[in-house]
């Protein structure tokens, strides 16, 4: 990779992404010019023996003399690096700083920051809360004027809350981070309050170098009790709240966030930064997981909607359906000679979200989050309520009632948006279910609506969030939810596919790419939208994005050969203005007739839209087919032993990672005993050489084959493994040997991405193997030739193996 700065060639390590970070903050952020930034400063020690190197230096213009030049040093380091202990003298940034001519230093492991600075003849750790942008001397530092403050660079405000965060998990008496998202937020309304009034005074919200911490603190303070006055009826804030951060604490902070103005910065950029507070740490356990941007606004560009209809997001999070939302509309009335002549237009625009925008979230400080995120938007935040959205109307209490329910029954929204949570942990027990059709054992459609019957169970939240959403819609109304892909796919989902098609009309289904929601959850999505009520539509709308900007790690992705973020998103939302476009890359039109209910994944009709073309010399051959007309036959594996079970005996167990290299590896770690043997394979299949094992489900494995061998008639296979016995050749010369290459080759295995699909977080085949299309040879001698080729291969082995298992009986004590 290329240093931000310099364009110098850098090895991708955690310390240099830290790096790299830091330097675009220099640049973007405090103005510093790339050409007066450098890396790997030598810094001179003793009489001209030059022996340690600075990370960053910036320089002043005027040279490269680290004695005369350098205005200032930084010290990057890994995430996993502590940070130096207060007063050290060991801190790198301070001995630099004392070998040359720096004012400044900054030690940053990207989550937490210290700042020092050159004061008379010592170096200070105490005197800085930030540092001085290009052209401040030390003491400008924190002296500001409203009209100087600028937008918060993306990259910046995420470093920055990420740090607080951390800075402050770390230092305060506050143990919890939920707890300090909830001081931030108190701060946040305070800086949107500074900015907010009083425009020609300089920012109460301000810690100058040197300044004692209770005086920031104090005036802080203050700002807080206003925020208060003004939020009294919006339920933000208890009457007798305060802020609990410590003094120091307080003036780090508005150190941080003073320089920038959050109310000019982009929304988007705000909503990032904001998650950083309400990471997996403490919310995802709750199923709760932000849904990344290019998703939001995908969704609003297929429910579209308009001025004065309604928009309620029963699990609104941060806000990010409900702010994209209303930047939608307002856009519309900036457009419509309606409103876009009126000299009040932000007036009205503001009126508009305050009467056609809700939000329900039950984690306090979601709320909180997302009214600060509305307010620095502009408004709409006085419909947003705690609550939790699963309890029934009559439930409801305070402001929620108020909102959201009239005459003992919600209200109805033109558009409901939302992404509910979909914890596997985290159940709705039987009283909440109870309330909800889908909340009992089974539902029937009877005389034009659905009914329940037997008793109420526990349910995934989601479940019960999919028939909300539709309670919650007006008839004609628009529902963009985010579900998992089970939901669209798999057998024990089939009563929720049956419950959203029935009588409404499916517009739209949209993948969302693996990685969206990782590394803080696996599951694996799908965008679907629908209309309440009315009949289904000729053609729907579908999309198959691959990637969204960042690998499973959450570092970022970039298409390959370039410096491009690998995001497939905003061209999808692109594609969707002519979705019959045959030059698409991910957006295409299916015919509903062509549809399975039972399957709604995208990428299976893409896949059926542009097949792959057979090789030549070959005719294409539906593996199902072959099962249908009794030329193959297929069975399950047995299950799986007890975990105490494994290793006890010597009778082996197969699991996914065992079929490999067209074998089945017995690891004699996992052998049971033979009474669980007999157990469990009662009354079940038992392989014979030439049956093929084919992995159906697993985390990686999909479609790996392997052949048993003569010593493989006595195992146990795990429920992922499928087993496929050829039992005739259709007088094509197959053998067990040619199909086991057919299964193998690239034509087919392409195929399985199409066909595989997440099962809750796993990838699986399901049934979907039947649809696989094998290019077999017409030419018969060919078909032999390459059985036969492949049988000698696969005998060879076989004998090894029985020569292996002689050796073993002979010698004895071998465990492999």
């Amino acid at each position: 990779m290329r240093d931000f700065a310099t364009g110098k060639n850098v090895r991708d390590t955690p310390e240099e992404r830290v790096r790299q970070e830091y330097e675009r903050i220099l640049v973007e952020s405090y103005g510093y010019r790339k050409s007066d930034i450098d890396i790997e400063v030598r810094i001179p020690r003793g009489s001209g023996f030059f022996s340690d190197r600075a990370d960053i230096a910036v320089y002043d213009g005027n040279g490269r003399d680290p004695a005369a030049n350098i205005l200032g040093i930084v010290e990057t380091k890994a995430s996993n690096t502590k940070p130096p202990k207060e007063d050290s003298e060991k801190a790198q940034p301070k001995s630099y700083m004392t070998a040359t001519s720096a004012q400044w230093g900054v030690w940053t492991n990207g989550d937490n920051i210290l700042y020092y600075c050159r004061h008379g003849q010592k170096i200070l750790d105490d005197y800085l809360n930030n540092i001085p942008a290009r052209g401040q001397s030390i003491e400008d530092v924190g002296r500001l004027t409203k009209s100087a403050l600028r937008p918060f660079g993306r990259s910046e405000l995420k470093a920055v809350f990420r740090r607080i965060l951390n800075t402050l998990y770390a230092n305060t008496n506050i143990g919890r981070r939920e707890k300090l998202g909830s001081e931030m937020m108190k701060l946040i309304f305070s800086k949107l309050k500074d900015e907010t009034t009083y425009v020609n005074h300089p920012p109460a919200f301000r810690a100058e170098a040197g300044e004692n911490p209770s005086d920031v603190a104090k005036r802080v303070s203050a700002l807080f009790e206003n925020v208060k006055s003004d939020l009294k009826d919006d339920g933000i804030f208890h009457e007798h709240e305060r802020i609990t951060l410590d003094a120091r604490s307080v003036a780090w902070v508005v150190g941080q966030l003073e320089r920038g103005s959050l109310q000019q910065t982009d929304t988007d950029v705000v909503g990032d930064a904001f998650e950083i507070f309400s990471e997996s740490r403490f919310i995802g356990e709750k199923g709760e997981f932000f849904t990344p941007r290019g998703v939001v606004r995908i969704a609003i560009a297929l429910t579209n909607p308009i001025p004065e209809e309604t928009v309620c997001d029963p699990a609104c999070g941060s806000g990010g359906f409900l702010i994209h939302a209303m930047k939608h509309v307002w856009e519309k009335m900036t457009n419509d000679p309606k409103w876009s002549g009126a000299p009040d237009i932000k007036d009205q625009q503001r009126q508009l979200a305050a009467r056609t925008f809700f939000g329900i979230d039950k984690e306090t400080d979601l709320v909180k989050i997302a009214k600060a995120h509305m307010a620095i938007a502009g408004d709409g935040r006085s419909n947003i309520v705690h609550e939790n959205s699963l309890h029934r109307a009559d439930h409801f209490e305070g402001q929620a009632k108020i909102v959201f329910v009239s005459d003992a029954k919600f209200r109805k929204f033109n558009i409901v948006l939302t992404n509910p949570p979909y914890a596997t942990k985290t159940k709705v027990l039987e009283d909440d279910a109870a309330a909800f059709i889908l909340g009992h054992q089974k539902q029937i459609y009877r005389d034009g609506r659905w009914e329940s019957e037997g008793k109420a169970v526990q349910r995934d939240p989601y479940v019960l969030f999919i028939e909300l959403c539709l309670n919650l819609l007006e008839d004609g109304g628009s529902l963009g939810i985010v579900l998992p892909e089970t939901v669209f796919h798999a057998p024990r989902s089939d009563y929720l596919r049956r419950f959203l098609l029935t009588d409404n009309n499916l517009r739209a289904v949209v993948s969302v790419p693996h990685n969206a929601f990782r590394p803080h959850c696996n599951a694996k999505t799908c965008l679907l939208v629908l209309t309440k009520g009315a009949r289904q539509q000729d053609r729907v709308i579908m999309a198959n994005p691959q990637e969204v900007g960042h690998t499973q790690a959450g570092n970022p992705l970039y298409r390959p050969g370039t410096d491009e973020l690998w995001d497939d998103l905003p061209l999808v939302l692109e594609e969707l203005s002519d979705p019959d476009n045959p030059n698409n890359e991910h957006v295409f039109m299916v015919n509903w007739s062509g549809i399975d209910e039972n399957i709604l994944v995208p990428s299976y009709y893409q896949h059926r839209l542009k097949p792959v073309q057979l090789p030549k010399g070959c005719v294409g051959i539906r593996l199902g087919d072959l099962a249908e007309k009794g030329v193959i036959e297929h069975w399950d594996g047995h299950g799986s032993p007890a975990s105490a079970e494994k290793g006890r005996g010597d009778i082996p167990y197969i699991r996914v990672k065992d079929v490999v290299n067209w074998e089945l590896y017995r690891n004699p770690l996992d052998g049971v005993t033979e009474e669980v043997f007999e157990k469990m394979t009662k009354n079940k299949r038992q392989l014979k050489a030439g049956d093929i094992v084919f992995v159906r489900r697993g985390s990686y494995r999909i479609g790996t084959v392997a052949m048993a061998s003569p010593l493989d008639g006595k195992l146990v296979l795990t429920r992922e493994l499928l087993t496929f016995r050829l039992l005739n050749d259709l007088d094509r010369g197959w053998s067990p040997f040619y199909l086991l290459y057919l299964l193998s080759t690239r034509f087919v295995q392409d195929q399985m991405k199409h066909l595989t699909f997440m099962d809750t977080t796993l990838p699986n085949i399901g049934d979907r193997w039947k649809d696989l299309i094998l290019p077999a040879h017409e030419d018969i001698d060919t078909v032999r030739d390459i059985g036969g080729k492949v049988e000698q291969s696969i005998r060879d082995k076989w004998s090894a193996q029985a020569r292996i298992d002689e050796l073993r009986q002979d010698i004895g004590g071998l465990t492999t």
